[in-house]
């Protein structure tokens, strides 16, 4: 399980145990939260999270009222079979049964609009009724459900028999790739009678063995393709959310397929779990752009890129991809395009370090003004720059990994010393900002040299600071000799 994925389980751990009118509460909180400038490097996580138990197939509770409360469920009651399906990443190539969570808001406006409006008012209308019970609510909204796929398809129909009307929709969906995702939601309601049930006898999650030797994934997936072949590319995408390894499914479709050839899986039905592996190597790539450009967190791009690099390792290790033509072209593009991110990271990863290590300024009271941006920005890269060291084949950076690890470890093991030792010499008014130098330049070593070492300098720091303390008492009563006491006294207490 990635460390995205172990956090998630936390995250839901918690939601699961808060009431659904808390969960809800929540929700719209958390709504408002996103659109903000400066939210929280996890509001999304956490949000997906919470909207995802509230999608949750299952009834309304009985004790639910009705009112506003229960009428904003129904969107959530109407798409909760699309749980297993739902992305939030734009794909470069559109991944049949990957479908973006955008999509829905817009899918939901039309239909409540163009395609079947009575049908919505009615069910918004009955779960704004408190004299309404749940189980009627819920059972109206399955019946919505059902009767939406019909009136998709003559709506899909009609566009087929018309440019204009084709336009029409497009614009509503957001173009072509919204018209391919409402042709997925249509075939999983049409098909939600036996794929639930399906899903619910896979386990929550799947890990490498049961893809690549037990029998019991195996035989429901193969079962469910005989039976519902054109289903094959969902069951796919299904079955990537649950697994543990993705890259594992590889050797998955080889084995329904009868033969490890990436030529004989390529020509058969179950190339789309091959195909999915693809469009989750893309999927990565995206979500690492976007942590590196818009997240403040300053890990969250290295943990983007390690579990690209641990997909990239195993789909390399299990299936020669030089085989298969469309596969090695897909996937050699999105290593390029990552390569291409992290090479930008370090360029500038020296002038990051250097920017983080300087000695700040102090305030009119005689504190120091960190420049929490600049540090973030060197934990940043010099978490990409400790993870590409052992991933060089991945990023396809040995050269500029070589220039910059040189530069970096110089800059590092220098500056970090020279700040050290200054503190130990009596100098006075500066001392607190040479501590916050120090102890961030004890941080940054830590993360790319490891805790061994960091613990080596941070007795060197102790022994600079106790240096310190001697220097003041020998040294003339000043007002100056005890504003350096009182910050040494306080670094004592700190470290």
């Amino acid at each position: 399980m990635t460390g995205t994925d172990q956090l998630e389980t936390k995250i839901k751990t918690y939601l699961s145990s808060l009431s659904p009118q808390a969960v809800e509460a929540l929700v719209r909180n958390l709504e408002k939260a996103a659109v903000q400038k400066n939210a929280d490097p996890h509001l999304r996580l956490v949000l997906a999270t919470a909207v995802a138990l509230l999608r949750r197939p299952g009834p309304v509770a009985p004790d639910m009222p009705g009112g506003e409360q229960r009428r904003g469920q129904i969107q959530r009651m109407f798409f909760s079979p699309l749980e297993s399906f739902l992305i939030n990443e734009t794909l470069p190539n559109r991944q049949e049964g990957r479908i973006h969570r955008s999509a829905l808001d817009k899918i939901w406006k039309w239909l409540g609009r163009d395609v079947m409006p009575a049908d919505m008012r009615m069910v918004l209308e009955q779960a704004g009724n408190a004299a309404v019970s749940g189980e009627r609510v819920d059972a109206l909204v399955q019946a919505l459900r059902t009767r939406s796929v019909d009136a998709v398809g003559e709506a899909l129909h009609r566009s087929h028999l018309s440019d204009k009307e084709r336009r029409r929709i497009a614009i509503e969906l957001g173009g072509e790739r919204g018209i391919a995702e409402l042709l997925d939601i249509q075939k999983i309601f049409a098909a939600e009678r036996w794929l639930l049930p399906f899903l619910q006898n896979l386990p929550e999650r799947v890990n490498e063995h049961r893809l690549k030797h037990d029998l019991d994934v195996l035989r429901l997936v193969d079962k469910c393709a005989d039976r519902f072949p054109d289903h094959v590319p969902v069951v796919a995408a299904a079955l990537i959310e649950r697994t543990e390894v993705p890259a594992a499914l590889c050797t998955f479709a080889g084995r329904l397929a009868g033969d490890q050839d990436p030529k004989v899986i390529a020509g058969s039905q179950f190339a789309p779990f091959v195909d999915v592996v693809m469009s989750e190597a893309e999927r990565l790539h995206v979500l690492a752009m976007d942590h590196r450009k818009n997240n403040p967190d300053p890990v969250a791009f290295s943990q983007a890129l390690s579990e690209f690099h641990t997909l990239i390792r195993g789909v390399e290790r299990d299936m020669d991809l030089s085989l298969s033509g469309k596969w090695h072209k897909r996937l050699s593009e999105t290593k390029r395009g990552i390569s291409n991110e992290v090479t930008r990271e370090l360029n500038n990863a020296h002038g990051a370090i250097r920017r983080a290590l300087q000695v700040p300024k102090l305030d009119e009271k005689g504190q120091p003004l960190i420049d929490q941006e600049a540090i973030d920005e060197a934990v940043r890269t010099l978490s990409v720059l400790t993870l590409v060291r052992n991933a060089s084949e991945t990023f396809a950076v040995n050269e500029i990994g070589k220039r910059t690890r040189q530069a970096v470890e110089q800059t590092l093991e220098i500056v970090t010393r020279s700040l050290i030792t200054d503190i130990g010499k009596p100098r006075d008014g500066d001392l607190e900002a040479r501590l916050a130098a120090a102890d961030v330049a004890i941080m940054l070593s830590e993360i790319y040299f490891g805790a061994d070492y960091a613990a080596q300098l941070r007795r060197s720091r102790q022994s600079a600071v106790m240096k310190a303390k001697r220097a003041i008492r020998q040294g003339a009563a000043s007002p100056e000799r005890r504003l350096v006491a009182n910050a040494v006294g306080r670094s004592s207490a700190s470290a």
